[in-house]
């Protein structure tokens, strides 16, 4: 049975120069499962600006998909939802990049502010994800880390773990 009380997180991996082109999403199912993604890039983006220090182009475009197949997954999945990332990670650049190249509307509400996402995680929430990524040996720089980072840190935040 699905909770729908569970708060909804997004994350995106970026390159590591800027402009943050996106090369990975997760985001929380309702039912608290983690989704992930490789997205292939766009043909508008530069190649050189493109890459990832962590994962070979290769796996990037055996295991990727376009843009567009990300995003439509994502709003079938998170339709009519409010879904909470944070921008320390160039999470709104990102998604910015993603809906620019298809000009597609997302189907869900995303908020990056720090009022939104200390209301989930708490004033320290900084702190907490940093703590959490050491007890778990999770990596805050992987998108799908950074979603099950939050999922816990919410989860210890409401006594649920």
């Amino acid at each position: 049975m699905t909770d729908l009380s569970l708060a909804l997180f997004i994350a995106v991996e970026t390159c590591p120069e800027s402009p943050y082109y996106p090369i990975s999403a997760a985001w929380t199912l309702p039912d608290g499962s983690i989704k992930s993604s490789f997205i292939l890039p766009d043909d508008n983006w530069p190649p050189h600006l493109c890459y990832s220090d962590r994962i070979s182009d290769e796996a990037i475009t055996s295991m990727g998909h376009s843009v567009k197949d990300v995003l439509l997954e994502m709003n079938l999945d998170l339709d009519a939802s409010h879904v909470v990332g944070h921008r320390d990670f160039a999470l709104s650049q990102a998604l910015e990049h993603l809906v620019d190249a298809l000009d597609i509307e997302l189907a869900f509400e995303i908020s990056t502010t720090t009022q939104d996402i200390s209301e989930l995680l708490g004033h320290d929430w900084r702190d907490e994800l940093e703590d959490l990524a050491h007890e778990t040996g999770l990596d805050l720089l992987q998108a799908e880390d950074q979603v099950r980072l939050m999922q816990l840190c919410w989860a210890r935040r409401n006594d649920i773990l």
